[in-house]
C-alpha cells in the first residue's frame, strides 16, 4: 500500500503531498513538489536503518533549497553558456543565472524549474509506482513546444532481491525543443546526518570526464580518466585525490564534474555507472543508467543548518551522481545530443539499488 501524507502548501497555495513506497526492506518517499526524492530508509548489513538522502523536514526547506536536494531538475540540467540553446537554426536564451557575471544558466531556472512546482499525481498500488506529470506552454521557461513532463518512481525487489528504486523520466513535445534532465538527490550512505562522505569509497565507469572553464561551463575537451584524480575505474575513497594539485579541483573546490560513462548506446536499456560503498556500515549503492554521462558532485558548496532532523549539512557531507547528456552539449557538435521532438519523445532511466556487505 502506498500512503500518501499532506506536507503542506506550496507558495502558490497547492498542497503538496508525500508519497510512501516499502519494499524489500527499503521505504523511500517523495513528493509531489519537484516530483522530488525526500527520503530513502535502508538498512545497514546489522540491520541497522538510516536515511540516507540529504533533505529538509519542512516543506519551505525546498522553497529555497538552492542544493537542489532530492529535485527533479530541467528541462535542461547542468550549465549552459550564455543560457542559450539553437534548436532548428533558432537560437533560445534561457535565464543568465550562474557564473562569476551570471552569464551562463544552471538548471534551467533556480526559481521556477521543474523542482520548484507542484506536479500531479497518479498511484499505481500493483506496480508500487508513482507517476508525476508536469506541463510547460511553448516558450515557458525560455523553451520551445507544449511539453509534458512525467518522472515514475517504482520500489521494487530487484533480480538478487535487493531494493532497486527506478526513476524514469520522459518528455513528450509538440515542436521540436531540447530536454536533458536529471534527479539531484545527495547521498551519504553512513546517514544523511553523519558528516563527511570523503572516506566513502566509489568506483565509476568512465574512461573520460569533461573539463570546465573557470566559469564551471565545460571546455569542451573530453579528458582520459588515466593518470588524473579523476579515474574511478578501480575502487577508491571519495577523498582520497579530492585535495590534490589538480586546476580542475581548485575550479571546483573538488569534484564538480561530469564522467563520461563506459558503453553509452541510444535506446539500450540501463547500464551499470557507479558502485558506492560505505565500509562502516556496509551499505552499497549501485546506479544503473541510460545516460551518456553522469555528474559527480561532492557537496563542495554544502551550507545547511537545521536540515533534517535537525542537521547540519557541511561541505562534502553528501555526494549527488546525476545522470545526463553531456553539459553544453548543443554548443559542441561532436557529442551526443539529447532527441525530444514530436516524433521521438526523450527518456532517460536511473536505478538505484541498494544492498550490503560485511
Amino acid at each position: 500500500m502506498i500512503n500518501t501524507t499532506l506536507f503542506g502548501a506550496a507558495p502558490d497555495g497547492a498542497p503538496v503531498t508525500v508519497y510512501d513506497l516499502v519494499c524489500a526492506g527499503a521505504h523511500v518517499r517523495v513528493m509531489d513538489y519537484g516530483a522530488t526524492i525526500l527520503g530513502i530508509e535502508v538498512p545497514d548489513a546489522l540491520g541497522n536503518v538510516a536515511d540516507i538522502v540529504l533533505g529538509f523536514d519542512h516543506l519551505d526547506g525546498y522553497f529555497d533549497n538552492p542544493a537542489c536536494y532530492g529535485g527533479t531538475i530541467g528541462p535542461s540540467a547542468n550549465r549552459t553558456d550564455n543560457g542559450q540553446v539553437e534548436i532548428g537554426g533558432t537560437v533560445y536564451q534561457m535565464t543568465r543565472n550562474d557564473g562569476p557575471k551570471k552569464t551562463n544558466n544552471l538548471h534551467t531556472d533556480l526559481e521556477h524549474g521543474l523542482h520548484k512546482r507542484v506536479w500531479d499525481a497518479n498511484v499505481d498500488e500493483i506496480t508500487n509506482t508513482v507517476s508525476f506529470t508536469c506541463k510547460l506552454r511553448d516558450g515557458e521557461l525560455g523553451l520551445p513546444g507544449n511539453r509534458c513532463f512525467t518522472v515514475t518512481y517504482s520500489l521494487q525487489a530487484g533480480p538478487t532481491g535487493a531494493a532497486e528504486l527506478t526513476c524514469t523520466q520522459h518528455c513528450v513535445t509538440d515542436a521540436d525543443t531540447f530536454v536533458n534532465m536529471t534527479n539531484h538527490s545527495y547521498f551519504n550512505l553512513a546517514g544523511h546526518d553523519s558528516g563527511t562522505i570523503l572516506d566513502q569509497v566509489a568506483m565509476i565507469d568512465a574512461e573520460a570526464f569533461l573539463p570546465q572553464r573557470e566559469d564551471n561551463v565545460s571546455s569542451g575537451e573530453v579528458r582520459p580518466v588515466a593518470g588524473t584524480p579523476f579515474d574511478f575505474r578501480v575502487p577508491k575513497e571519495l577523498g582520497r585525490d579530492i585535495d590534490a594539485n589538480d586546476e580542475q579541483l581548485k575550479i571546483a573546490r573538488g569534484f564538480d564534474h561530469c564522467f563520461c560513462l563506459d558503453g553509452f548506446a541510444p535506446d539500450a536499456g540501463p547500464r551499470h555507472a557507479l558502485c558506492l560503498q560505505d565500509l562502516s556500515s556496509g551499505r552499497t549503492l549501485d546506479i544503473f543508467v541510460t545516460a551518456p554521462g553522469a555528474h559527480l558532485y561532492t557537496g563542495n558548496w554544502l551550507d545547511d543548518t537545521n536540515a533534517k532532523n535537525g542537521a547540519d549539512y557541511k561541505p562534502r557531507d553528501g555526494v549527488a551522481f546525476e545522470p545526463e547528456f553531456w553539459p553544453d552539449n548543443n554548443h559542441h557538435a561532436d557529442w551526443t545530443h539529447p532527441v525530444c521532438s514530436p516524433d521521438r519523445p526523450f527518456s532517460s532511466t536511473i536505478v538505484y539499488r541498494f544492498s550490503t556487505v560485511r
